[in-house]
């Protein structure tokens, strides 16, 4: 009985290594990428004890690291996955020419999504629990995000763009929504979420009649983008990891 207790699944024990999610080593694991001891194990739920097991992904040893909090600047045209289908660049692709070394890069997985077309602050960690947390509508995080639309956008249609309400009740109202500035090609906005569904900036804009061709993310909570140039990657400080933590986590 205390050597069952010792032990966790194999999808488990990869997230708790900081390797990735438990829902992505459950397909690395079934897809013949794992190994246990030398072996492939294509069983998610087979359990091991971390303490004396081997595991290895793709053929490369998986040890206990320190945990990795990094800010990227995603450029416009880069996938957020590890591996795109259609042969596009990759923010791994983008990890893999940054000052970052590859024992770490290899097992950082995104918080987060931003689409193709869009850019700015992307958060990439190996602490899985940490990044659950920011996810989590529960925990209030704010994304904020410099918009620009065609064509100039109206105060009327501005005021309901944070009204939930008229648009369509799949949307989340802006925590805020004010113009920056007017251009000769638009409006630019700054557009605060606390929680933001699968380009739902641009579906919000498009139901009023604008189309968004610039969209970059510049702060996650207190977290700013900054001076980042596209493709450029920062550690985060130890300050600046903590104020992200998510309150009902165990933190760190």
């Amino acid at each position: 009985m205390k050597a069952e207790l010792k032990t966790v699944s194999l999808a488990r024990a990869l997230s708790k290594l900081g390797v990735t999610s438990r829902s992505q080593a459950c397909e690395w694991v079934g897809a013949g990428r794992v190994s246990v001891n030398g072996r492939v194990v294509r069983d998610p739920e087979r359990r091991v004890d971390l303490d004396t097991v081997r595991l290895a992904v793709d053929g490369a040893p998986v040890a206990a690291g320190s945990r990795v909090y990094l800010a990227l600047h995603k450029p416009k045209g880069v996938v957020t996955t590890r591996a795109d289908e259609h042969g596009r660049r990759t923010v791994y692709d983008v990890l893999g020419g940054a000052a970052i070394p590859e024992t770490e890069a290899r097992w950082v997985a995104p918080v987060g999504r931003l689409d193709r077309e869009s850019s700015g602050l992307l958060l990439l960690t190996n602490d899985t629990q940490w990044g659950a947390g920011i996810s989590d509508p529960r925990s209030g995080v704010t994304k904020t995000y410099h918009v620009r639309v065609q064509p100039r956008m109206t105060p009327e249609h501005l005021a309901r763009l944070a009204a939930p309400i008229p648009l369509a009740e799949d949307f989340n109202p802006p925590v805020a929504a004010t113009v920056v500035r007017e251009s000769p090609r638009g409006t630019w906005l700054e557009i605060t979420l606390t929680e933001g569904k699968n380009r739902e900036i641009r579906r919000m804009c498009a139901r009023l009649g604008y189309r968004v061709d610039t969209l970059v993310r510049i702060r996650i909570g207190p977290v700013e983008l900054g001076a980042l140039k596209p493709g450029e990657v920062r550690r985060l400080t130890p300050k600046e990891a903590k104020s992200l933590r998510f309150p009902f986590g165990k933190g760190f």
